[in-house]
């Protein structure tokens, strides 16, 4: 389902050095009672989403994610995967994770309220952001005397904040974000789950895919453990000085997988380590194979400070033979076109070969990149992929000797924007 493959930065016998640290690390995340590896065993959770989404039906047209950060992030990264850019649907996904006015009041003015269903979520039922667009398509709503408990559904904290208030009051049907599940760790919560699920996704195949990864998260086996190999990689990188990381996938259908995973890594590892040092690894998101054409001449020739990781797909479902234009009766426009190398070429075949041109030219310049391998997008191989990097991160956390689970330097710019609207 996924492989990965080292031989980017000479084999995986590069990495095995830290093959001592795995089994004290396992305990060592287990110490810190964090559930984004145990919240997946929720088979219940999965049964009242797919009850709940059955009897809705055909209600609504468009479902509108209203959220920020990981509370958003991890449903744009589904909607990515699984929701057709172009093609028909028969429920279209929205994710607000914004609050500027312009791009707001587009999508006020083409939604149709009555087909609607907004999904409010926070972890705390008190962020800002979510709050104020909750207000005012609460106010919309309410303006066109349409009941609340019909059109809303919130995804928040099992017991305090302002949004679970206002589910006990107005009898809004809400579902629990886990108490020791950190926004970016939630995408296997309901936080990502429900709008997968209105989606048409099979959210208990993604359940799946996730716990045979955090079986091998959990094991003590070093082959058999992808989340240990890929954070040991990020550490030998960041000890050789390259601090930075470039995830490139060559599928468009993975590009939200690069957002999602920028959150991940930045907010997870931009920390004061517990011997004082300014640790973290920056995060760089790209994409196959249009970023040859913007950011490879950097990563070529600029400084050589970055951990390069390719996502390619092996089965992409559709493909297309390129229709090369020959010579045909007296037409000659064609005849002189340096082009025959794509007979009999396929798009798919195209972008395979640009990908693996990319991965050979960066690693002739020797700098280092390995590349993780996926079967297909499907559902398993999604939530797979989404455990092995929230594996991946709690495991560099304890290279870097940090908790990867808090966020300490996001909190002074929440408390400066509640004093400035305090004084404005």
């Amino acid at each position: 389902m996924i492989r990965l493959n080292f031989s980017g930065i000479g084999g995986i016998k590069k990495i095995q050095k830290y093959e001592k640290k795995l089994m004290p690390f396992i305990k060592a995340v287990d110490k810190r009672q964090q559930d984004f590896y145990r919240t997946i065993d929720d088979w219940d959770l999965a049964f009242q989403i797919e009850k709940y989404v059955k009897s809705i039906k055909g209600k609504y047209k468009e479902v509108v994610v209203l959220g920020i950060g990981g509370s958003a992030l991890g449903a744009r990264l589904l909607q990515g995967a699984f929701q057709p850019v172009y093609g028909a649907r028969e429920i279209r996904l929205h994710v607000v994770d914004s609050i500027d006015p312009v791009l707001i009041s587009e999508l006020e003015e083409h939604l149709n309220l009555r087909k609607t269903l907004f999904l409010v979520v926070s972890k705390s039922g008190n962020t800002i952001e979510t709050l104020s667009q909750y207000f005012l398509f609460r106010k919309k709503t309410d303006l066109a005397a349409l009941e609340a408990k019909d059109h809303f559904v919130f995804i928040t904290d099992p017991k305090e904040g302002f949004l679970r208030k206002i589910s006990e009051e107005d009898e809004i049907l809400v579902f629990d974000v886990p108490e020791k599940v950190g926004g970016r760790f939630s995408v296997l919560t309901a936080v990502g789950l429900l709008p997968a699920a209105l989606m048409g996704v099979d959210i208990s195949g993604m359940l799946e895919g996730a716990r045979e990864m955090r079986d091998r998260f959990l094991s003590d086996d070093f082959d058999n453990n992808l989340c240990f190999q890929l954070s040991a990689l990020q550490f030998m990188a960041c000890e050789n000085g390259k601090n930075s990381t470039v995830l490139m996938p060559y599928s468009e259908r993975l590009k939200n997988f690069s957002d999602w995973f920028k959150q991940l890594w930045a907010e997870s590892t931009g920390k004061i380590s517990a011997s004082g040092k300014n640790v973290g690894c920056t995060p760089i998101s790209a994409l196959g194979v249009a970023d040859q054409h913007s950011l490879l001449q950097l990563f070529m020739e600029g400084p050589d400070d970055k951990l390069f990781m390719f996502l390619t797909v092996t089965d992409f479902d559709h493909d297309f033979v390129i229709p090369v234009p020959h010579f045909i009766g007296g037409e000659d426009r064609w005849k002189d076109v340096p082009f025959h190398f794509l007979e009999e070429v396929s798009f798919e075949k195209l972008l395979k070969i640009e990908c693996r041109a990319t991965i050979d030219s960066l690693t002739e310049k020797k700098r280092d990149n390995m590349v993780i391998e996926l079967e297909k997008i499907d559902a398993k191989t999604m939530g797979a992929l989404v455990m092995l990097f929230e594996g991946a991160a709690a495991f560099l956390g304890e290279f870097l000797e940090i908790n990867v689970f808090d966020q300490p330097g996001v909190e002074r710019g929440k408390e400066l924007t509640r004093k400035y609207l305090v004084e404005e």
